[in-house]
């Protein structure tokens, strides 16, 4: 619980940083403090992994409540429409992984880099 609701928190914090960002599909860089890293994720096992990744969707989807936009949070519905926290999770591990540039930058971010990457279009809309 404590760990979903850190996800919660760090994304809501990360999602109003994004959301300055231009382009779609582009990686954001953002400096603020985190509770993880992006590196810490590939040391969690699978099942804290899955948690983490259903805390910070969570906080994806009320991200509106921090700024974001109902356009972005439709895009990010959109992507990852049928999608369960094992294959969202393994979409995050796998950048991370081929990410090693952006391990000591906050995971929440890295995790939308991630989703941002794989979704059609990106996830701030049209």
């Amino acid at each position: 619980m404590k760990l979903s609701f850190c996800a919660l928190l760090a994304f809501c914090l990360s999602a109003s940083a994004a959301q300055g960002q231009k382009g779609k599909n582009e990686p954001h860089v953002v400096t603020m403090p985190s509770f993880y890293k992006a590196g810490a994720f590939l040391e969690m096992g699978d099942a804290d992994r899955m948690v983490y990744v259903t805390g910070l969707v969570d906080g994806f989807y009320a991200s509106v409540l921090f700024g974001a936009t109902d356009e972005t949070v439709a895009s990010l519905t959109s992507c990852t429409q049928g999608m369960d926290n094992k294959q969202l999770s393994a979409i995050i591990t796998k950048y991370v992984k081929e990410h090693p540039e952006v391990w000591h930058v906050s995971l929440s971010v890295e995790a939308y880099n991630a989703l941002n990457a794989v979704c059609p279009g990106g996830l701030r809309g049209h």
